[in-house]
Parts: structure tokens; C-alpha cells; sequence
């Protein structure tokens, strides 16, 4: 599939989460459970983990803060209510599938792939003054740089006062010209970005 289309589908799949109720969700979630035990499972593992307490509060704001009934047993004040738990629940199985779909993505595309589909998907914001080669060209290096960052980075940034340029002294050479090899459409792109459509117009 284009790189292009994949991140179109990663958009997509963020909004229909927030149209989707809890059976349907349920199902991305055991679709996506396949997809990460083929590929991605390490990247979602590293991700959930990141965001561990981002979940915990969305569960515990949800709770305190929407109305309904008390859980019982616990005083009023500091109870939460079943409504509240059950619509942070939903949102954390949000963020998870999203997280899920953003490690399949990341797993089974290549830096220049995710570079590719970045500039394209960039491409109509042009007469707005963006400019997409020069946002993938410094999101290609930001790569380069993290994945060639030598060892003690972090000490020698203490050292010379939190100086970025003179950390990464000791990486490897930025390219002089960062190229990116577009490829064509294929059928099964065409076919995608016209069944998108209609998924949305039969779940609005």
C-alpha cells in the first residue's frame, strides 16, 4: 500500500474511533491484536508504557467528573460514578487502539516510507506557505540524528549547557541532500481512498 494512503488510513481509523461504539471497538481491538502479534508488538509495548499515566488519569478524570450514579461502599465525596468509569474505559480503549494502529504503521513502514507519505500528505497546504520538502527533510534528519546518537549524549549535553550541536559532534554525518523516491498508485490505493468514503457516510 502507498505510504500515503497508510497514513490517510491512520487518520481515518482516529476518527471513526471516536464514532464507534463499544462492539465495534471491540472488534478493531481483536483485528489490531492480530496485526501486532505479526508486527509491531515491541513499538506498542514501548508506547503503552509511555503513556501509562496518561490513561490512568482519562480512567480517573472521567470517573470523578461525570455525573451519575455512586459506586457504593465508598463515601460520596470520593466515589466514582459507574457512568464515569465506563466512558473513561472507552477512552482509554480509544487511545490504546490508537496506539495499536500507530505501532503496525511504524512497524511495517520504513523511515523513508513515513517520510514519503509525510510530504504528500503535505502537498495541499502549499499555498499556505508550508513547505512540505522542508518539513521532511528536517523530520528525516531528526530521525537520522535519534537513530545516530552516540553513547553518554545525555552527559555531555550537561556538560556543555544543554547544546545540541555540540552533543551530536560525534554522530554520523548529516547527508548533504536528502532524496525521496516516490512511488505510483496502485489499485488497491485507488480502491481505498474510495471505500473510506463510504465507510464514514454509513457510520454517520
Amino acid at each position: 500500500m502507498h505510504p500515503l494512503i497508510r497514513i490517510i488510513c491512520l487518520i481515518a481509523f482516529a476518527i471513526l474511533l471516536q464514532l464507534v461504539p463499544w462492539p465495534v471497538l471491540s472488534a478493531a481491538g481483536a483485528l489490531l491484536s492480530v496485526a501486532l502479534a505479526w508486527r509491531g508488538a515491541s513499538t506498542f509495548y514501548v508506547l503503552m508504557r509511555r503513556a501509562r499515566w496518561l490513561l490512568l488519569s482519562i480512567i480517573l478524570i472521567y470517573a470523578y467528573a461525570t455525573p451519575g450514579e455512586y459506586l457504593p461502599g465508598l463515601v460520596e465525596q470520593l466515589a466514582p460514578t459507574y457512568e464515569g468509569l465506563q466512558a473513561g474505559l472507552m477512552q482509554m480503549g480509544r487511545l490504546a487502539a490508537m496506539l495499536a494502529a500507530l505501532s503496525v504503521l511504524l512497524a511495517s513502514s520504513s523511515r523513508e516510507d513515513i517520510m514519503v507519505g509525510v510530504y504528500l500528505l503535505l502537498q495541499p497546504l502549499r499555498p499556505l506557505g508550508i513547505a512540505p520538502e522542508r518539513f521532511a527533510a528536517r523530520l528525516w534528519l531528526t530521525l537520522h540524528y535519534v537513530e545516530t546518537i552516540p553513547p553518554g549524549v545525555f552527559q555531555r549535553l550537561r556538560q556543555h549547557g544543554w547544546r545540541l550541536e555540540t552533543a551530536l559532534e560525534e554522530a554520523d554525518e548529516r547527508p548533504d541532500i536528502v532524496q525521496l523516491q516516490l512511488p505510483g498508485f496502485r489499485m488497491i490505493d485507488v480502491a481505498v481512498l474510495i471505500l473510506l468514503p463510504a465507510l464514514f457516510w454509513a457510520l454517520a
